[in-house]
């Protein structure tokens, strides 16, 4: 509310572009995505991302088994950013959100699940043209991350 957002023509240009390359782009990403899916499916303490019909795997989301780890989400992140492995935040809930709370009211309390779901997730790098050293170096942080703070 309150704001109009028009996409800048230079942008659009852009856009324009990316979408000759916008299969490519995608098995890129796709094989990526396979190489984290088939590394990280042996550990309990990760949460794989679904897949289906439609994925376009802008993003790969993790998320953390909270029972398996002595640390939370943030704690986990903080050592992979410590590490070189650059992650993010993404889907942060409308309630958290400083309009929302302040114009509506709104609580995480009134929205336990999602607030569960936000506090055990966070993306890792996924982009065409990843080589084989940096996906290798990402998939080793975090499953030494996991393993130093597992549950025994």
């Amino acid at each position: 509310p309150g704001y109009k957002c028009n996409l800048p023509d230079i942008l659009g240009a852009l856009g324009r572009c990316q979408l000759k390359k916008c299969q490519e782009l995608f098995e890129s990403r796709k094989k990526i995505v396979e190489l984290y899916n088939s590394r990280f499916a042996e550990y309990d303490f990760l949460q794989l991302p679904p897949d289906g019909e439609g994925n376009a795997w802008h993003l790969y989301m993790l998320r953390i088994n909270p029972e398996k780890l002595h640390i939370n989400r943030n704690e986990f992140t903080a050592i992979l950013q410590e590490e070189g492995i650059g992650i993010s935040m993404h889907f942060i809930p409308h309630f958290r959100m400083t309009y929302m709370k302040e114009t509506f009211g709104l609580k995480p309390e009134d929205f336990p699940n999602a607030e569960k779901q936000f506090e055990l997730s966070f993306t890792i790098p996924l982009w065409p043209g990843m080589t084989e050293e940096m996906i290798d170096m990402v998939v080793s942080v975090i499953i030494k991350t996991g393993k130093d703070h597992y549950v025994c």
